[in-house]
């Protein structure tokens, strides 16, 4: 999986256990979640919640579905 996201929410999909690859975008408000090639998740960075681990936050929670519904 790739993604561009902050540290909490990385820690969120690697607690699932997933291994997370992040790469550099030209948008730096773009939150985007790819599994196998295909974009799962998309939503602006500043819609998430932070100082937090994450696990408050319900938008990070979509996004955790969303990529385990990828699979």
């Amino acid at each position: 999986m790739r993604a561009h996201l902050g540290q909490r929410q990385v820690a969120v999909l690697t607690r699932d256990g997933h291994k997370v690859i992040l790469e550099k975008i030209e948008d730096w408000n773009v939150v985007e979640l790819m599994v196998n090639e295909e974009i799962v998740f998309h939503s602006n960075i500043k819609d998430l919640e932070f100082g937090g681990d994450g696990k408050l936050d319900p938008l990070c929670e979509e996004a955790r579905i969303a990529v385990l519904n990828a699979y």
